[in-house]
């Protein structure tokens, strides 16, 4: 694949199948033009993410899922059939933000109605510039570093062994309030990443 015009530096490992981009599309009843609409996107972009010709942004990818109500990795090349398994060597990666924040998909697959991630934050990087919500619950488990994570004026912070459980609608904004990575597990329910 080659690289195409990104809106952002950071891009999905592994890319976008294009195949399933145009399921998804379709199947949501959205013509190229509808969806470069709803995503702000070119219908070049789209044209040529569905092809294969061109890799996307994360920027573009979040668009993309969002205006679909998919998760992201739903949209990831390299599926793997129902299964159970998953292999360390095997896990689907997206870098967001510089490589400063990095997701692995620990779960199957995200068309499930789970999904359980591993993620890492570098010194001082955080979620995103601003507070975001979605529609799910999600579970935060730390592993290593210390995890900070904000509800509006209120803020928690959680050391290797801790544990939150929160609404995904609230506003919130998770970052690594330490001065090493950040590991963390997470699950959702429903998927929306």
């Amino acid at each position: 694949m080659t690289t195409g015009t990104r809106d952002s530096t950071s891009q999905a490992r592994g890319g976008i199948d294009g195949t399933r981009l145009r399921d998804e599309r379709v199947g949501a009843g959205l013509t190229l033009r509808d969806l470069a609409a709803k995503t702000g996107l070119s219908v070049s972009l789209l044209s040529q993410l569905e092809r294969g010709t061109t890799s996307p942004s994360i920027h573009s990818l979040k668009r993309i899922a969002g205006a679909l109500g998919v998760s992201i990795f739903q949209l990831l090349a390299e599926d793997s059939p129902a299964q159970s398994v998953v292999r360390a060597a095997r896990r689907r990666k997206v870098l967001l933000q510089e490589g400063d924040l990095d997701y692995e998909l620990l779960s199957p697959d995200a068309k499930r109605k789970l999904e359980v991630w591993l993620g890492r934050l570098e010194p001082g990087a955080s979620s995103g510039p601003e507070p975001a919500s979605h529609d799910s619950e999600e579970f935060i488990f730390v592993l290593h570093g210390r995890l900070r994570i904000e509800f509006g004026a209120v803020t928690h912070e959680l050391g290797p062994g801790d544990a939150i459980q929160y609404d995904g609608n609230q506003p919130h904004m998770i970052s690594n309030a330490g001065p090493g990575q950040l590991e963390f597990i997470s699950a959702l329910t429903p998927p929306t990443l």
